[in-house]
């Protein structure tokens, strides 16, 4: 540790707290947690059930109707109380308010508003409905028992009981009952239970609870406690089982706790038959409109990685911190990169070798913006680490302006702030200041109207409060170094050339390619002891420059019926003329020649659902591709495909059987349906080439029925010292949401 170092806190404690000092400022809905697992988010299903509940109004007539008819009848029994029975295949009918009830018979007292029908009863109410052989129901308070009954209540769910009674405005009381969301009288899945009370806005309290998919039971439970409201509720999760190839059994527990209408949490522990432990804890919040917080911390006691280990992550943005103001805090930190590959479940973390932990506030009042940035970026190398820290920074930004109408363009960026840096053993490490101050000025020019140029000119001063050691690169001298720079740039596009068709192509009917090629001329001055910078990011890796840049590009723009002309394709071939080789990074970008290796770029945007860019480099003098990469998405209603391709060929490297210099790497991802509506298979995958070595494979298939889905997802991850093949399997009910997870790691 630096002497710089001692008695600072890490950076990652100081965002967090950062973050929650900001959220907590804040005036106090929250949200669900981020989840950048591709297929993670479709194993947390919520519950689609809205419970429309009415409290009973008071006053109103109640009206009964008997069809006419032989056995028909209606007669006074006492004072104002009534029978009434209806002739045979027709109903009594009762209104009151937005109740209907029929039957085929019923007494009617009209002073206490009581009513007990018997005989087919069906009760109504909004797109609730109730049938059964008899009904006890207090009109006023819409309270009462139904016998040998069946309730499909608003929403979708279906209740059945040997008695169900409605014992207060919010409450009802079950026995003999099952509880569905499926139609039909032999329903996919079902929970029975011997006695029950609902109270909406409160709990269900279940007995003796069995569920059934297909008619087969699965799960049993001698009491059950649900939330029954529309809002979120406290309350232990469903507990998750599963099995682990190293740990060996899994039991998960989760107990959800609201913290006020803005902010919930959820506590995890872990548990496994080998004695692994552990404990994490979620945090999420809106307190405002324009603010979200989410943050995670996951600890275990693993003994196969040598004891306790950590990760976190989680991010703050706020948006109405004040006028013209945003916060955002994010970070990202673990214990040991073994211990996060063996329980991050995202493989694009996994797979990471940088990891940044960062806080910026940002105020802007068009022109100009100023932003306060703290962060720290760890570049992992094996054993050692490369360390960037701001400790903080301040960045200022004047965007182009313009002066004199549109004639000239003036722009500004700046900083200023502290920097800690440490490239790791026999590396320069230390904390120094840094200014740096980059004005520019632009002019646009079109002489004619088929050519364009624009000039801009610039100077870039940057002190370092320390800087190398020219004697001892891998070291600070103790010296402050000024670097100054000047810089003048021409941009030319045309002649340009172009020709209209009028054809159809799709939903376009006129088609316009234009030819027309660019110039780009750069010049940098080169000042003395440029390898005294420190290198911290891209303002100190400057190199001086003197290249023209000639390119030649065709698009291809489309117009349809309704509508503007737009670019759905271009392709630029160019190259790059040396007049002075780079200091920096000659043999590596340019070989040791001035001509630059040809250069392609082809973009296709066709439409929303199609877009491709492909990319390659041909070292002309080497004869071979030095690199070419492919990205490609197409979506098609419910399919999609997505393709990355990547390929590194350098020149100057010598390969060896650990290293071999050649690159690639494919990554494909998609979807479709395999039968319609009822069974989908999704894929994602990334294979190294050079090394024929597969990375990572995750297929999910998932099927769809009626009132129930089942996902099953099978995930093979070869990275770290542990390589994992987990198998995930899920159920999620309709108007329930996701109800089993289970999770097996595979040997």
């Amino acid at each position: 540790m630096n002497d710089s170092e001692r008695g600072r806190p890490p950076l990652v404690l100081c965002l967090v707290l950062l973050s929650a000092a900001v959220a907590g400022a804040l005036p106090a809905s929250a949200q669900s947690s981020f989840e950048s697992d591709p297929f993670g988010s479709r194993f947390r299903e919520h519950s689609s059930f809205d419970v429309k509940f009415r409290l009973p109004e008071k006053g109103g007539l109640v009206k009964v109707t008997v069809p006419e008819g032989e056995g028909g009848r209606q007669t006074l029994v006492s004072e104002n109380v009534w029978d009434a029975e209806a002739p045979p295949g027709k109903f009594v009918t009762v209104e009151y308010q937005d109740i209907r009830l029929k039957a085929r018979k019923i007494r009617a007292d009209y002073t206490r508003h009581v009513v007990i029908a018997e005989g087919d009863v069906v009760f109504e109410q909004g797109a609730s409905r109730m049938s059964g052989s008899r009904l006890d129901l207090d009109l006023n308070d819409k309270t009462g028992v139904l016998t040998d009954g069946a309730v499909d209540l608003e929403g979708g769910v279906h209740l059945q009981g040997e008695l169900l009674a409605k014992v207060g405005p919010r409450s009802f009381t079950m026995s003999g009952a099952k509880l569905t969301a499926c139609e039909g009288e032999k329903p996919a899945w079902e929970f029975d239970f011997t006695r029950g009370r609902v109270t909406m806005e409160e709990y269900a309290r279940l007995s003796n609870v069995v569920f059934r998919l297909g008619g087969v039971p699965l799960l049993y439970s001698p009491y059950l406690l649900w939330p029954a409201m529309q809002n979120r509720a406290s309350g232990f999760l469903i507990p998750a089982i599963g099995y682990n190839s190293q740990r060996g059994g899994f039991l998960g527990l989760a107990y959800f706790l609201t913290l006020g209408r803005s902010a919930d949490a959820t506590i995890s522990t872990e548990t496994y038959t080998n004695g692994t432990f552990g404990l994490g804890a979620e945090l999420r919040a809106k307190p405002s409109k324009g603010t979200t917080f989410e943050g995670t911390f996951f600890t275990v006691d693993d003994a196969a990685l040598g004891g306790w280990g950590w990760k976190t992550k989680g991010k703050l943005v706020s948006n109405d911190l004040a006028p013209n103001l945003r916060a955002v805090v994010s970070w990202l930190d673990f214990s040991s990169l073994d211990f996060f590959q063996n329980y991050e479940q995202d493989f694009l973390l996994t797979a990471t070798r940088s990891i940044k932990s960062e806080a910026f506030v940002t105020w802007s009042l068009d022109p100009v913006s100023l932003n306060l940035r703290l962060d720290q970026e760890k570049t992992l190398f094996g054993s050692s680490d490369v360390v960037t820290e701001r400790l903080p920074v301040l960045e200022a930004r004047l965007r182009p302006t313009p002066l004199f109408g549109q004639s000239l363009f003036v722009e500004l960026t700046g900083q200023a702030g502290q920097l800690h840096l440490d490239r790791g053993p026999g590396q320069p490490a230390g904390t120094f200041g840094r200014v740096d101050l980059f004005p520019q000025v632009s002019i646009p020019l079109s002489p004619i109207p088929w050519l364009s140029i624009q000039a801009n000119a610039g100077a870039r001063v940057t002190w370092w409060g320390n800087s190398l050691d020219p004697s001892n690169p891998a070291a600070l001298a103790g010296e402050s170094y000024t670097r100054n720079i000047a810089n003048l740039g021409v941009q030319m596009t045309g002649p340009s050339f172009s020709k209209i068709f009028e054809t159809k192509l799709g939903p376009f009917t006129k088609l316009k390619h234009v030819i027309e090629p660019r110039f780009d001329y750069q010049y940098m001055t080169d000042p003395p002891d440029l390898a005294r910078a420190p290198l911290f990011d891209e303002i100190d890796t400057v190199s001086p420059d003197h290249s023209l840049r000639y390119a030649l590009v065709q698009r291809l723009l489309a117009k349809g019926k309704e509508g503007g002309s737009r670019e759905i394709a271009s392709l630029e071939i160019g190259r790059t003329y040396y007049f002075r080789l780079p200091d920096y990074g000659a043999s590596v970008v340019t070989g040791v020649y001035k001509n630059s290796p040809i250069d392609a770029i082809l973009r296709v945007n066709a439409s929303q659902n199609l877009n491709l860019d492909a990319r390659t480099t041909w070292d002309a003098k080497a004869a071979q591709v030095t690199s070419a990469s492919l990205s490609a998405t197409l979506n098609a209603k419910d399919k999609s495909l997505s393709l990355s391709y990547f390929e590194s060929n350098p020149t100057t490297c010598t390969p060896t059987p650990d290293f071999p210099c050649t690159s690639a790497q494919i990554r494909i991802s998609g979807g479709l349906p395999v039968i319609p509506k009822r069974l989908r298979l999704d894929l994602q995958t990334n294979y190294d080439l050079s090394l024929s070595k597969l990375l990572e494979l995750r297929t999910l298939l998932t099927l769809q029925a009626s009132c129930f889905k089942i996902l099953l997802e099978y995930r093979d991850l070869r990275l770290g010292t542990i390589p994992s093949r987990d198998l995930r399997i899920g159920l999620s009910l309709k108007n329930i949401g996701s109800f089993l997870d289970f999770p097996v790691s595979l040997p």
